[in-house]
């Protein structure tokens, strides 16, 4: 008996402690989305249908690889800037002057060309290329990584919803298992064959089972939902519109 309530006194210390963390997930989700939400939908079925393309992952609409390739153009123009101080500048100026004597009056109209070119500048220009060159390549490795974040990303959600869903066709085997062997125990209890003690065993081994199929059911979710934030396709998937540049209005 006093093992029983023990075991009871575990039990519903783990029930509060799973109510706890889920108001504090509510409680972040009330502070991402501004509403507080008193019902929460399920997640949608398309999440676990989703196609799963490791090796051909669209880039264009990650944020992370946008901040980059606009890192790396804006080097790329550095790089010409620098290369552009290599060159003459050009100038034209045109001016028009109105004269007036007591003989007559005229116009005079000048136009003037001017040409500034560097001669030795202790190769500062060169530097300035190198240098401008030195952050292009830097920018380049930036979007390789963001890349290379996002092919892990993936691979590693991919990996985990695998795992998830082999654990929870385990967990089914288990739990079935586990309520064929607590009939049986039930049966050989009312015979007088098995001892109470025997027979809360066997209905913990149940109550385990659940938990792991349970935990293997939110993994599953969880990695599926992973995956699809990697490869930049959870908005689409929760029918939430993205807003693009084009969208945008102009300043």
């Amino acid at each position: 008996m006093l093992q029983a309530e023990a075991r009871i006194a575990g039990m519903r210390a783990t029930l509060e402690q799973y109510r706890a963390q889920r108001l504090t997930a509510v409680s972040q989700l009330a502070v991402l989305t501004g509403v507080r939400a008193s019902n929460l939908p399920d997640y949608p079925k398309e999440l676990l249908k989703q196609p799963v393309q490791l090796d051909s992952i669209g880039y264009q609409n990650n944020p992370q690889v946008q901040s980059a390739q606009s890192q790396q153009n804006a080097a790329k123009y550095g790089v010409e800037v620098a290369k552009s101080q290599n060159w003459p500048t050009l100038s034209l100026q045109g001016a028009r002057t109105r004269h007036e004597t007591d003989s007559r009056s005229y116009w005079n109209d000048q136009l003037q060309l001017s040409v500034d070119m560097p001669i030795y500048q202790g190769g500062a220009v060169s530097a300035r290329v190198d240098q401008a060159e030195g952050v292009r390549r830097a920018a380049e490795s930036q979007v390789n990584q963001a890349k290379m974040d996002i092919n892990q990303k993936a691979a590693t959600a991919f990996a985990n919803w695998t795992g998830a869903r082999e654990r929870e066709t385990a967990g089914d085997q288990q739990f079935f298992a586990a309520i064929t062997a607590r009939d049986v125990y039930r049966n050989e209890y009312k015979l007088s064959k098995r001892s109470l003690n025997d027979l809360l065993s066997v209905e913990q081994d149940v109550h385990q089972a659940a938990i792991a199929k349970l935990n293997a059911d939110y993994d599953g979710w969880t990695s599926a939902v992973n995956y699809a934030a990697a490869v930049d396709n959870l908005l689409p998937l929760l029918e939430i519109l993205r807003k693009y540049k084009d969208d945008l209005p102009s300043l």
